[in-house]
């Protein structure tokens, strides 16, 4: 009988007769009995729950790591499992069952080649058919997989609502304040210079593609047009928009991209702002439900009617994403920093500054049509120059946060209320304000 022939007698071996395994171990010779239990019935994170706080004192033993890797992998923790089969491997090289489990790991965690290996090596070794036709099937499952990469993917929205705007311009709501370059005289600002409220209109539209390049590496495209009418001003109405164009590359559980990107801003019905940009991102997938990520973007701003305004942008950044409460939420938190200068040097200072903040927030799925979404953030800018009206130098703190929900009313149609609030927390008191927006809006999957 050849090793791998024989490493297959073992393994089943194993299975039926891991209590006399434990018993040789100190721990409760009941304890694999119990997990072998709940994995029969279906629960693996209870098998898990039972058998991870023995890791310590039993890891090594091929029978608990065996065990300990296929609870693991029901509990969605394919790192924790990957560890364990590693270890019974370790031991035992020719068991064929900790070696399917161990592509199994690989197979979650998007190892696609190293689970073609495992797997490849099991079906070299004549193991028994019902592992045979496992092993097809996870065979499959990686070729589907495979070709699913190298399909071309295009999806596009548009979306319309109504909502109300309590400060359109962004402005504070005092009526006349002191200014130091004039001694402390207190001035009155005009209607123009105070917040103004207004119901609006607004309309948005999204479309994405990306395509396969070769291997591994996709080809990327999207694009946004985002419109807001103003009710009771037109002099504020913008209209956003922009492209994004890269490529993307997936390595196992590590994923790059890197994206030039394009934006126009105009305001009443003039171009603002024109900003040319790159993106760097970094994802790397923890688990099936964790996800570090970092980045970094370059941006330069220009602005057609006011060229001092003109700067460089540096934006660098990481964050955490989480999947809970079985998968029905996510949660994600983000630090990120940078600071923005001027590109003429004829430009006053104040209009340099460093920021620095975090956002968190996440979705939580109701039921299957039913989505609920938050988040807030807060941002601290510390200007380089002083103010000349108020002849300080210039602090302040943006706070953001919002409250939506997505109710599906069919497989392309969904109703999304929302409710955004921002806060300028500034030492200048012409740039200290208050804003509530509340939209209901109307999405419409073209494809």
């Amino acid at each position: 009988m050849s090793g791998w022939k024989y490493g297959w007698v073992l393994a089943l071996m194993s299975v039926a007769a891991f209590t006399a395994n434990a018993a040789q171990a100190p721990a409760d010779p009941e304890l694999l009995n119990r997990a072998q239990a709940w994995l029969q019935q279906g629960q693996g994170l209870t098998a898990y729950g039972l058998l991870e706080p023995h890791e310590s004192e039993l890891a090594g033993l091929p029978a608990y790591d065996y065990l300990l890797g296929q609870a693991a992998l029901a509990a969605k923790q394919p790192t924790r499992a990957a560890l364990a089969f590693e270890r019974c491997l370790a031991v035992d090289p020719v068991n064929g069952l900790c070696r399917l489990g161990m592509a199994r790991a690989h197979i979650a965690l998007s190892e696609v080649e190293s689970a073609r290996l495992e797997l490849n090596t099991i079906s070299s070794s004549a193991p028994p058919e019902s592992v045979q036709n496992a092993v097809a099937n996870y065979l499959g499952l990686l070729s589907n997989a495979q070709q699913a990469d190298q399909d071309s993917r295009l999806s596009s929205y548009i979306e319309v609502g109504v909502g109300y705007d309590s400060n359109i311009n962004s402005a504070t709501s005092l009526s006349n304040m002191a200014l130091p370059a004039f001694g402390g005289a207190v001035f009155s600002l005009s209607r123009d210079g105070r917040k103004q409220g207004s119901g609006l209109n607004r309309a948005a539209f999204n479309l994405r593609y990306s395509a396969p390049l070769a291997k591994n590496w996709r080809y990327l495209l999207e694009t946004n047009i985002a419109a807001t009418g103003n009710w009771a001003k037109h002099d504020y109405n913008t209209l956003v928009s922009d492209v994004a164009a890269g490529v993307e590359r997936q390595a196992d559980r590590h994923k790059f991209s890197a994206k030039l990107q394009a934006q126009n801003y105009a305001l009443g019905g003039h171009s603002y702002r024109n900003t040319v940009g790159l993106l760097g991102q970094y994802a790397y997938s923890v688990s099936d439900r964790s996800q570090f990520s970092a980045f970094a973007q370059t941006s330069r701003l220009n602005y057609p009617d006011y060229k001092l305004r003109n700067a460089n942008r540096y934006t660098g950044g990481v964050s955490w994403s989480q999947a809970l409460i079985n998968d029905r939420a996510v949660a994600y938190a983000s630090l990120y920093g940078g600071r923005e200068s001027s590109v003429h040097g004829a430009a006053p200072e104040d209009f340099k500054y460093r920021f620095s903040g975090m956002r968190m927030g996440g979705l939580y799925l109701f039921t299957p049509r039913l989505k609920l979404e938050a988040g807030v953030g807060a941002e601290r800018r510390t200007y380089s120059g002083s103010d000349v009206l108020f002849q300080t130098r210039r602090r302040e703190t943006l706070y953001d946060g919002y409250l939506g929900l997505d109710y599906s009313i069919s497989r392309k149609l969904s109703l999304r209320p929302q409710y955004r609030f921002t806060h300028s927390d500034s030492n200048i008191p012409l740039r200290d304000f208050q804003r509530h927006v509340i939209t209901m809006n109307l999405r419409y999957e073209l494809f």
